[in-house]
């Protein structure tokens, strides 16, 4: 080998890569763009989302993304092996708290018929296999971007990513879901977001590990 080339090998060998964090927020933007493409295309958008995004029910695309952007907060920590995730985790907690004690509230206002007429619609099968559907390329993006940071805890990290995922791939469903009630949000959503986070914990040891 020549000097120079020696040289120009040594000068590409030491030139920065982007961490995880970095490669998350890329592919993440690219693979939700691919899941909105998709959602418009095949699934397409509720007729009067215009209406709906400019009143309470934008809550329900807005509590799915912002549990996606402290899922993204988490899982940029967990891609490093040396990350503490305290703080994130309490946040997610926090979210899925008030979530939780909000749905309990209407619950107990409209009793056990109510929730079983809110979920009683076509739209619980169709969640049911959208929100996977459309996290599927997010959580292939996010595991190859945390590969990257050799995560401590590949499982909780898969978890991590599926949550990220998952919550991304409710809030992109909800533009075309019409169905608002948050006795369906929470069952629906909130299951559809668990076979995600299940998948992506099933992943993570086989995927991540290194």
């Amino acid at each position: 080998m020549k000097t120079d080339d020696l040289i120009a090998a040594l000068a590409a060998d030491a030139t920065p890569r982007p961490g995880p964090g970095t490669r998350l927020n890329q592919c993440l933007s690219l693979s939700l763009l691919v899941s909105l493409v998709a959602v418009i295309a095949l699934w397409r958008l509720r007729p009067d989302l215009a209406d709906a995004l400019a009143s309470p029910v934008v809550l329900k695309t807005l509590l799915p993304a912002v549990l996606a952007v402290a899922a993204l907060w988490l899982a940029r920590g967990l891609s490093r092996p040396d990350a503490q995730a305290r703080a994130q985790m309490a946040l997610i907690a926090v979210l899925i708290g008030g979530v939780v004690i909000a749905f309990t509230v209407n619950l107990v206002n409209a009793g056990f018929d109510g929730l079983v007429a809110a979920l009683n619609n076509q739209y619980l099968l169709v969640c049911f296999v959208s929100v996977p559907a459309l996290a599927a390329v997010p959580l292939a993006a996010s595991m190859w971007a945390m590969k990257s940071g050799a995560p401590a805890n590949a499982r909780l990290a898969g978890g991590a990513a599926g949550l990220l995922s998952g919550a991304a791939g409710a809030a992109v469903f909800s533009l075309h879901c019409p169905v608002d009630s948050l006795l369906f949000l929470l069952p629906a959503y909130g299951a559809a977001i668990l076979v995600v986070v299940g998948v992506g914990a099933f992943l993570g040891p086989r995927v991540l590990r290194w």
